[in-house]
């Protein structure tokens, strides 16, 4: 009973780390919505969303092998050290000039993106590893410095004149380098310290995490494929109309994120569990998620019209907060079975799947916005490849592994010995 409700708060804890990270990025694009043009919120949004996405290659290359690899193997540490240096150094120098070459941003900003990369980066690997403790309490005080340095930030830079896309890179840059100093100060002592460079493995720390990396990286993608479609289809005005609806759709998806977050842990630390009895949770934890996602999607819906302009400063349109909601329902019901499956060793299938389902997703966007050229269908759209491939996973790799090990002796003395302790 003890271990239940320790896992019980983890999770809330988990759901609540992923709100304090939610509530920082939310009121920093909230007061974007407020003092930036429709254009300079959509470029905004790109440039977020390819913070996420960096955000996604490291987190599964280094944040994802830190928390199942043998991370106190001082070669595979040392890996992870030099795969989070190569990943964060290469995203900066390949975002910051990218972003200045297609428009999206001045050279300065781009040389404070690139700045924002770094610490971005360095930030989301820090919380990954107090994730990897079960640290989510930690985690939420992290999130906590970049929100209010974020808000601090903005306030100087406000006091010193106006503010514009460049003040909110800034910000981003400055507070996730100081909430990445205050995760080493609070990592567990057991887990702060430095291996030596000299004889890195990165060879096993590749053949984890860059399956799990290319898997991390096919959501955000998918979402800045979205963005990206329709500013070349309708431009940045109709980009920053769906930012502003998925700012105040966030909560879902950040919800989802959460949870998504605390199943990998734990999926990770009980490697020795049947994988029947954990395909059987993650059956449970998506009836769970999905029911609290869909309540939460009405309630969101309902609150629109006086929510919405306290959130943002004006409606959202509510055909595209409908559509990133349903876009969260679908990754409630398909994100447990592909943690499960990566964790399970199934990263490279995993990731053959998301590929698939992301394409499919971004072919139903191009075909809406080719159709009726309503941009506002989008979110929409791309939730009908993520819920098929959450499906896929469970039908073609789940069921077929389980099948496999009931047929395997140990596993069937296993399941006896677990009948006989309920008798």
């Amino acid at each position: 009973m003890r271990l239940l409700d320790r896992q019980g708060r983890s999770a809330l804890w988990s759901v609540g780390s992923q709100f304090t990270r939610a509530l920082g990025s939310l009121i920093l694009l909230a007061v974007a919505t407020r003092v930036l043009d429709l254009d300079d919120v959509g470029r905004l949004g790109l440039v977020y969303g390819i913070l996420v996405l960096g955000a996604g290659v490291a987190s599964g290359l280094v944040g994802d092998s830190f928390t199942v690899l043998d991370r106190h193997n001082p070669r595979i540490r040392a890996g992870l050290q030099v795969w989070l240096v190569l990943t964060a150094v290469t995203c900066a120098l390949i975002i910051g000039p990218a972003v200045f070459i297609t428009g999206i941003v001045g050279p300065v900003e781009a040389f404070v993106l690139s700045a924002a990369v770094i610490t971005f980066l360095s930030e989301d690997v820090l919380r990954r590893a107090l994730m990897a403790h079960l640290e989510f309490a930690r985690v939420a005080l992290v999130d906590a410095t970049v929100l209010v340095l974020s808000l601090a930030t903005l306030a100087a830079l406000a006091f010193l004149g106006t503010l514009g896309l460049g003040s909110f890179i800034a910000a981003i840059a400055l507070s996730q380098g100081a909430a990445f100093i205050v995760g080493v100060l609070i990592l567990p002592a057991s887990d702060r310290y430095l291996a030596p460079l000299g004889q890195a493995d990165i060879r096993s720390v590749a053949r984890f995490g860059a399956w799990r990396a290319a898997q991390q990286a096919l959501r955000p993608a998918l979402l800045s494929g979205v963005r990206v479609l329709v500013v070349v289809v309708v431009g940045f005005a109709a980009a920053g109309q769906l930012e502003i609806a998925r700012i105040y759709a966030a909560p879902a998806l950040l919800l989802v994120g959460g949870f998504s977050s605390f199943l990998f842990a734990t999926y990770a630390k009980d490697k020795s569990s049947l994988l029947s009895v954990l395909v059987r949770r993650a059956d449970r934890s998506v009836v769970l998620l999905v029911a609290v996602t869909v309540l939460g999607s009405f309630l969101t819906i309902l609150l629109l019209p006086v929510a919405g302009p306290a959130l943002v400063g004006q409606m959202p349109e509510m055909l595209a907060v409908v559509g990133w909601l349903a876009y969260a329902v679908s990754v409630a019901a398909a994100g447990p079975y592909g943690t499960l499956a990566a964790v399970r060793g199934l990263p490279h299938k995993v990731f053959v799947i998301r590929l698939i389902d992301s394409l499919v997703s971004l072919a139903a966007v191009l075909l809406i916005l080719a159709v009726t050229g309503d941009y506002l269908y989008s979110p929409l759209a791309a939730s009908v490849g993520s819920l098929l491939g959450g499906i896929a996973i469970r039908k073609v790799l789940l069921v077929p592994l389980v099948r496999s090990e009931e047929r395997t002796p140990s596993t069937r003395a296993a399941q006896k010995r677990l009948s006989g302790d309920h008798v």
